[in-house]
């Protein structure tokens, strides 16, 4: 794993027990944004396991940046995953984040957070 990057799998974990034990609802946990749903369906990389809620095999994997310095843009943006060394190029350092999504479900989760500074794009994972 990359400095200064954060996992978030143990939160996962934890919040998949609690949905299993029954002590949270499956609808409080499968209730992903339209716009999640939809960056997922267009920009997703397909996730190498099935959903572990459903089971379908429709997970994706979303990436989203933020600008770091000289914010333009208030929030950040979807993008494809293999775009972000072009995406370091043109607007600088960014915070990436990388959230799964089922489309089947609509259960989602944050998988990890990192910064990319600017030549940085050999640690983009």
């Amino acid at each position: 794993m990359a400095p200064g990057r954060i996992d978030y799998r143990m939160q996962r974990r934890a919040l998949l027990r609690d949905v299993v034990s029954g002590q949270r609802e499956r609808g409080g946990v499968c209730d992903a944004h339209p716009d999640l749903l939809r960056a997922g369906t267009h920009l997703g990389r397909p996730a190498t396991e099935p959903c572990p809620l459903c089971g379908a095999d429709q997970l994706r994997q979303v990436t989203y940046v933020f600008e770091r310095k000289g914010r333009r843009s208030p929030g950040g943006r979807a993008v494809p995953h293999e775009s972000l060394p072009r995406q370091v190029e043109r607007y600088g350092d960014l915070d990436v984040y990388t959230v799964e999504v089922c489309l089947a479900c609509a259960w989602h989760h944050l998988l990890e957070s990192y910064a990319l500074p600017t030549g940085g794009s050999s640690q983009v994972g």
